[in-house]
Parts: C-alpha cells; sequence; structure tokens
C-alpha cells in the first residue's frame, strides 16, 4: 500500500514538470516577440529624425502586427485543433499580409528587423504546431517497418517454398527408402 503513494507523487511531479515545460516554451516565444516589438519602438524613438516616411510606415506596421500577434498569442497557439478558429487567424494573417506587401523600404536595418519577425512567427509555429516532428519520424518509421515487413514477408515465402522442397524431398527420400 506504501508503494501508491511515491508512485502518485512522482506522476504528480512529472505532471507539474510538463506544465513547467509548456510555460517556458509560451514565455520564451512571447517573449521573443515582445523584444522584437521594444526593438521596433526602439528603433522609431532613436532615429526618428532620419526615417523616411517609408520607414517609418513600416515600422509603424510591424509595431501594429507585433501588437496583434502579442495580443492574439495564447488564444491562437494551440489553434490547430479548431477549424474556426485557425480560419478566422488565417483571415488576419492574410491581412497582415497584404499591408506587409506595402511596406516598401531599402533600410537594411529595417529589414533584418521584419525577417527576425518572419523567423519568430516560423519558429513560434513549429514549436506550438503539436506532434509535427514526431508524426513527420512516425510516418518514416512507419514507411521502413512496412518495407522491412514487405521484404521479411517474401523472404518469408522463400523460406516456406525451401522448407516445402525439402519436405516433399523426404517423403520422396522416405518412400525409396523404407524397406518394403
Amino acid at each position: 500500500m506504501l508503494y501508491l503513494l511515491p508512485a502518485i507523487a512522482l506522476a504528480f511531479i512529472f505532471t507539474k514538470m510538463y506544465q513547467l515545460l509548456e510555460v517556458k516554451k509560451h514565455d520564451q516565444h512571447l517573449f521573443e516577440f515582445c523584444q522584437l516589438r521594444r526593438d521596433t519602438i526602439n528603433y522609431l524613438s532613436n532615429s526618428y529624425t532620419d526615417l523616411s516616411r517609408t520607414d517609418y510606415i513600416a515600422l509603424r506596421k510591424t509595431n501594429d502586427a507585433l501588437s496583434t500577434i502579442i495580443a492574439g498569442y495564447k488564444e491562437h497557439k494551440t489553434v490547430v485543433f479548431n477549424l474556426r478558429l485557425f480560419s478566422e487567424y488565417v483571415n488576419q494573417l492574410k491581412a497582415f499580409e497584404k499591408k506587409a506587401e506595402k511596406i516598401s523600404t531599402n533600410n537594411p536595418e529595417i529589414q533584418e528587423l521584419l525577417n527576425r519577425v518572419h523567423q519568430s512567427i516560423f519558429n513560434a509555429f513549429l514549436a506550438f504546431t503539436p506532434y509535427l516532428k514526431s508524426e513527420l519520424a512516425f510516418t518514416v518509421i512507419m514507411k521502413l517497418i512496412s518495407l522491412g515487413v514487405n521484404a521479411g514477408a517474401n523472404s518469408f515465402r522463400e523460406h516456406l517454398l525451401n522448407l516445402k522442397e525439402a519436405k516433399s524431398l523426404l517423403t520422396t527420400f522416405k518412400k525409396h527408402s523404407s524397406p518394403c
């Protein structure tokens, strides 16, 4: 009976560790988006006199997009399971993409900031798409197992044919060697 207490305690500890890892993953990506927004605002405030109109518009639109991403981050991070929310989120992203197409700047610092935003969105997508990596690995493993089973079945079939031939040889050998 006492062995149940450590098992329950271990299950509780593992559950809490998993929850803490999920919170860490969430906070890590949220911090990255917040840092990008801070960098955008910092760039706007430090060099507002040197910015052209298109650079200013690009930074403002980037800041607006980051603010929307941060506001909807918790709601949309597990959106894969809900088709309605997913379609709404895709529509929002299409609207941002249309706005982003109008962003034209030749400033390398702003381009680098936009590249960081795209990379952060991609990293968050990979982090919160459930089982994407394991699904791909599982598919590859299943294909390999299937190929192995097919090769094994073909090999097994050859062994069965060899065994049947050996059995028929034994039966013919017994018939010819029996002292009747």
